[in-house]
């Protein structure tokens, strides 16, 4: 009987033809990952970019709406005359925006939430002015911090004029440093500032019905 082999044997030169694809392949794959990551990570990025941009603009627009109420529930006299606050009266209305928009942003990265004060010093930076021709705290953080010159939206500070010579109202800007994920070459968003500022009316006619604010 004559002998047969058990198993077909592959020649060497088959079996190295057969393993070329896969080693193709492998290579392939370690080209892509790279590029598959930063994309992956720019997405991400371009999400927090958007998260804290809609952070910083909602703490800005209701910071304005308290000080606001704050202001016609307790106003600095009549409010058809020019304003005679108390000592420390502009401080208080500071430091209660101030309260709000770090309340309202301490999930983002690099704020620091003081749970004594309710301040964040240092990020975001925040400005606050009530234009009632009387605030004279307008060029000053709300947090006590020095604004840097990254802030360009904070620069010139308002002035606490009033608009069209009669409205009161209460003008927040809010800026923030934000460090992306991403730092290679020609990818990367570095560091961003984002600014936001919003006023909201004084209502006067809360109190003195048609007329406007004195």
């Amino acid at each position: 009987m004559p002998f047969r082999c058990p198993h077909r044997l592959v020649p060497p030169v088959r079996a190295a033809r057969a393993q070329r694809p896969r080693g193709q392949s492998l290579v392939e794959f370690t080209l892509v990952i790279p590029i598959l990551l930063v994309l992956v990570v720019g997405v991400a990025d371009l999400g927090r970019v958007f998260v804290a941009t809609i952070s910083m603009e909602a703490a800005a627009r209701d910071a304005a709406e308290v000080v606001s109420n704050e202001y016609l529930a307790s106003p600095p006299g009549p409010m058809t005359a020019a304003p005679m606050p108390p000592a420390g009266y502009y401080a208080n209305l500071h430091n209660v925006a101030a309260r709000v928009v770090c309340a309202e942003t301490r999930g983002q990265p690099g704020v620091t939430l003081d749970s004594g004060t309710g301040h964040c010093p240092g990020m975001p930076y925040v400005a606050v002015c009530v234009h009632d021709g009387a605030d004279n705290l307008c060029s000053s953080e709300a947090n006590g911090s020095a604004i840097p010159a990254s802030c360009s939206g904070m620069s010139p500070a308002p002035s606490n004029a009033q608009a069209d010579g009669a409205r009161r109202y209460v003008e927040v800007r809010v800026c923030y440093e934000f460090d992306s994920i991403l730092r290679v070459p020609l990818f990367s968003f570095g560091t961003l500032w984002v600014e936001r500022a919003r006023s909201f009316d004084i209502p006067c006619y809360f109190s003195i019905g048609p007329a406007t604010c004195g």
